[in-house]
């Protein structure tokens, strides 16, 4: 089967899936996850459908999403704007390089819970995210509390749209992205890009 062909699956696999799983994984070099689609109402990984690495020490952000855990080449990626992006701006882009849509971290409001904007190819506002419990995000900042990351997606009209929730009690971060009504013509390159910004850039 061509590379082309997987490509074009995992895409349409993408597409129609309203809930996955983002599970990191143990190296020593480099941040890995793995992306897939759970079973109804599990929080186990199903079959890998992406595999993503974050390389450490760049002093430009470049995080990739592979069909093989080993295979150069990237379906997409994310990549920082600037050297040292101090704002917390990442643009996703294809794999020619075209600009998908961009992630960007609002410092500001992430002082007190984390708060993010996610932006189409043309820089229009698509949705914003932030940790819904203002009590927890304090206490994981200032007690060392782990909690479960909840967060809840919003689209413009400050409708819930789904919701983002580490799985509690396992070895290595795993979450669940879960997609309802209302994200409809959204790139879901764009929102995966954005499943595994939450835990690999939050502490940028």
């Amino acid at each position: 089967m061509s590379a082309a062909i997987d490509s074009q699956g995992v895409l349409e696999t993408l597409e129609h899936a309203d809930r996955l799983l983002v599970q990191q994984v143990f190296k020593p070099i480099a941040n890995e996850y793995r992306i897939s689609v759970p079973a109804p109402g599990s929080t186990e990984e199903g079959a890998p459908l992406l595999f993503v690495r974050q390389k450490r020490m760049k002093i430009r952000e470049d995080i990739r999403f592979r069909l093989a855990p080993d295979d150069d080449a990237h379906l997409f990626m994310i990549k920082s704007k600037t050297v040292f992006e101090f704002r917390g701006r990442h643009e996703v882009l294809d794999a020619d390089g075209r600009v998908i849509g961009m992630l960007e971290k609002s410092f500001g409001k992430s002082l007190l819970r984390s708060h993010w904007f996610v932006r189409g190819s043309a820089g229009e506002e698509l949705l914003q995210a932030q940790e819904t419990s203002l009590a927890i995000a304090l206490l994981r900042r200032f007690a060392g509390m782990v909690s479960d990351e909840l967060s809840m997606l919003q689209w413009r009209d400050g409708q819930p749209v789904g919701s983002y929730k580490r799985v509690l009690g396992k070895l290595r971060d795993r979450y669940v992205l879960e997609l309802g009504p209302g994200l409809e013509g959204v790139d879901r390159r764009l929102l995966v890009a954005f499943a595994v910004a939450l835990d690999a850039l939050q502490d940028r």
